[in-house]
């Protein structure tokens, strides 16, 4: 509650007084300066001006003396009343509200610039099977550090510039344990539904921010795996050949490409440094793996000239898998594993159909609509059916309220994101610099998604009110202050945006009805003036009851278990 209160006081507060300050700037004598509607709670008296703390803390108001030439004003005010200031100073002292909305997302941008902001960096965790990144070579662990020779730090500027490359041929500078390469590859084109709910094709690499971790299973008895004394759930560190230095492996593709190495070069001992039930241990194998258990290519080309594709059939011949299909105990849950899975269980079928790994299996659950479907998995080395009944919860997206269904499952390998590149900026003005250039930024997105909202693109069960704002703001205080101010900055970005609607009562149709004085050259009658924000007050009304109901929509499970108790 403290959070809404916080985030809601300063929206409204940097909002009204924008509108304060300019018009006093412009001459203009400001009557009452209020945050909040409804009851006055406190208020106190500074010269010509009340100032007020009203019961409903759902926006503000700046009443400037004379706003109509009709209005009667006290002595002393003469010649300061709003409805004689010039039409760029009314103009100015509107635009002033919205325009401190957007100083506010700046300032809270350049705080957080200042503080520094993690970023996830431009590493691989992952490539996806068949996709244009294994085609050409690229592994888990690349550091892609350019992209058509233009420079890039950050995960999001892959994804940026492949998103738009859809069927383009591009290169890839990428560093490799101490060494820079360049590969070639044409992103697939792929139809997704944006976050505005719309249907838009583009590229996709087949590349994985997630890293794999190292924990595996065992995919046959007679495998080299289970031989060399694995087991299922295993987390292998290290690996090391005839007592050689220990070589880290801290994620399933770095183990990948190390085994593929040894395979190659290694003809004695193996030890493999691995977790288990907590605790560290170490296992050996006499055998080299590449002599009786894989296929090594008989040109012996060296990881980065073959697809990583490669590399994890080497692994699946040493029975090893990524862990990331089977079934385990979740730690966070009372209940280890939902029944009828078991603790081990590898999913290969969902509703009869064969996938090719875990992305494979999100998109048949992606597209399933049913809450119980049928799951073969290997249990004990032996495919059994099973029927499961998934998880239903209700997801919010453009398109309104949908349910989704989930697998009752925790799996064994769950990726996790590599250490996060900080951009930060020491120098004040930097930071400030950037936090204009992030709120251009917010400006620019946000008007997109209003102009597709008032055309129908989006439907209007996207739009949110008070009490996604609230929920926005309490969510976002549970994270920690950076988040917090990231949900100020946007919220404040979007309250600017919208005052600017040309619809009457907001600081956009006052603007609208300054510009119509304007070109008739005479202020316009009070009966116009009277129907005109008549008119406003149901637009506004109207919006507000919208925004509430989806709100409503959206949250009211949540509110009822909030106020009744109950999980």
């Amino acid at each position: 509650m403290i959070a809404v209160v916080i985030l809601l006081g300063a929206l409204v507060f940097f909002h009204e007084l924008g509108h304060f300050v300019a018009g006093r700037a412009c001459g203009i004598a400001v009557e009452v300066f209020s945050i909040g509607f409804g009851t006055t709670i406190l208020k106190f008296r500074k010269g010509l001006t009340e100032y007020r703390l009203s019961a409903i803390p759902l926006g503000g108001y700046v009443k400037f003396y004379g706003a109509t030439p009709a209005e009667p004003v006290p002595a002393g005010v003469e010649g300061r009343e709003f409805f004689r200031a010039n039409y760029w100073r009314r103009m100015l002292t509107i635009a002033a509200g919205p325009g401190a909305n957007f100083l506010l997302a700046a300032i809270a941008f350049a705080v957080l610039g200042g503080a520094g902001i993690p970023h996830p960096p431009a590493v691989i965790g992952d490539v996806l099977p068949g996709g244009a990144a294994e085609q050409a070579g690229v592994f888990p662990g690349d550091k892609i550090v350019a992209i058509d020779s233009i420079p890039v730090t950050r995960w999001r500027e892959i994804e940026a510039t492949v998103s738009k490359s859809a069927g383009r041929q591009m290169s890839w500078d990428i560093e490799r344990t101490g060494r820079r390469i360049q590969v070639i590859l044409k992103p697939a084109t792929v139809e997704v539904e944006n976050v505005l709910g719309r249907k838009v094709q583009i590229g996709r690499a087949g590349v994985a921010l997630g890293i794999v971790p190292s924990r595996v299973g065992i995919l046959s008895p007679d495998s080299w795996a289970n031989r060399a004394g694995l087991r299922t759930g295993d987390e292998i560190r290290a690996v090391s050949c005839a007592g050689a230095a220990p070589r880290s492996t801290p994620g399933f593709g770095v183990l990948a490409v190390t085994m593929w190495e040894l395979s190659q070069s290694c003809r004695g001992v193996i030890e493999l440094t691995i977790i288990r039930d907590g605790k560290e241990q170490k296992i050996s194998d006499s055998s080299s793996p590449g002599s009786r258990d894989i296929k090594v290519p008989s040109d012996g080309v060296l990881p980065g000239a073959v697809p990583f594709g490669v590399i994890r059939n080497i692994m699946l011949r040493l029975g090893i898998d990524d862990g990331q299909l089977i079934v385990w105990p979740d730690p966070s849950e009372k209940t280890p594993v939902s029944p009828p899975f078991q603790a081990g269980d590898r999913i290969v079928k969902f509703n009869g159909k064969s996938f090719d790994g875990i992305f494979g299996l999100r998109d048949l659950v992606i597209d399933n609509q049913k809450p119980e479907v049928s799951v073969t998995v290997v249990r004990d080395f032996q495919e059994i059916d099973l029927n499961v009944r998934l998880k239903a919860f209700d997801s919010q997206q453009a398109k309104g309220r949908v349910t989704v269904y989930t697998l009752p499952a925790f799996f064994l390998a769950q990726p996790g994101e590599p250490a996060p590149v900080i951009e930060k900026y020491s120098n004040p003005l930097s930071a400030l610099r950037y936090g204009f250039e992030e709120t251009g930024r917010q400006m620019v997105m946000i008007t997109g998604a209003l102009f597709h909202l008032v055309s129908g693109e989006i439907p209007v069960k996207a739009l949110g009110g008070p009490i996604m704002i609230a929920k926005v703001a309490g969510d976002s205080a549970k994270l920690g202050w950076q988040a917090f101010l990231t949900s100020l900055a946007m919220i404040s970005v979007n309250l600017g945006l919208v005052n600017l609607f040309p619809i009457p009562v907001l600081d956009g149709g006052q603007m609208i009805l300054f510009s119509v004085e304007g070109i008739l050259r005479r202020p316009l009658s009070e009966r116009a003036m009277e129907a005109f924000h008549k008119l406003g007050f149901i637009c506004v009304m109207a919006l507000v009851l919208l925004a509430t109901y989806n709100d409503l929509s959206r949250f009211w499970k949540s509110m009822l278990t909030s106020i009744l108790g109950g999980q």
